[in-house]
């Protein structure tokens, strides 16, 4: 059954949120995992994209979308996930349709009154469905 992760950051900024995804992808990869981004349209895409891009002066992480060849980091605004099975890291305020399939889930939960409620609604669906959820509460360390 998939695993979710609830990461409880300390920001209502969505910059804060897509650097934090850049650091928790750049550990998934390190560990030899594929990864697919989940975001609600295309600008948040192109968003999280540059955030990827420019993760670091010195290194950045080469990914595509969904609709591109396969490989081991992709992002999606669509209801189509491709081949990835392993690690979906969620940016969407619902749950995408197709996360059972995933190993693991990584629910990003940033401080922002509508985004902190769309949180809560999906960490109750995945409780009340039996689904296994961790939660990594950030608020009380310094701003991603």
């Amino acid at each position: 059954m998939t695993k979710i992760d609830f990461h409880i950051l300390p920001t209502d900024q969505e910059i804060d949120v897509f650097h934090y995804v850049a650091r928790l992808v750049q550990k998934a990869l390190n560990r030899s995992h594929r990864v697919l981004i989940a975001t609600k349209d295309n600008q948040q895409t192109n968003q999280v994209s540059e955030a990827l891009w420019g993760f670091q002066p010195e290194a950045f992480l080469a990914h595509t979308l969904i609709d591109s060849n396969d490989f081991s980091l992709q992002i999606t605004h669509t209801d189509t996930c491709g081949d990835h099975h392993d690690v979906l890291v969620n940016l969407r305020s619902d749950i995408p349709p197709y996360f059972s399939r995933f190993e693991r889930v990584f629910e990003l939960v940033s401080q922002h009154p509508d985004r902190l409620n769309a949180s809560r609604d999906r960490y109750r669906y995945y409780n009340d469905h039996g689904y296994a959820l961790k939660r990594h509460d950030l608020r009380d360390r310094v701003a991603p």
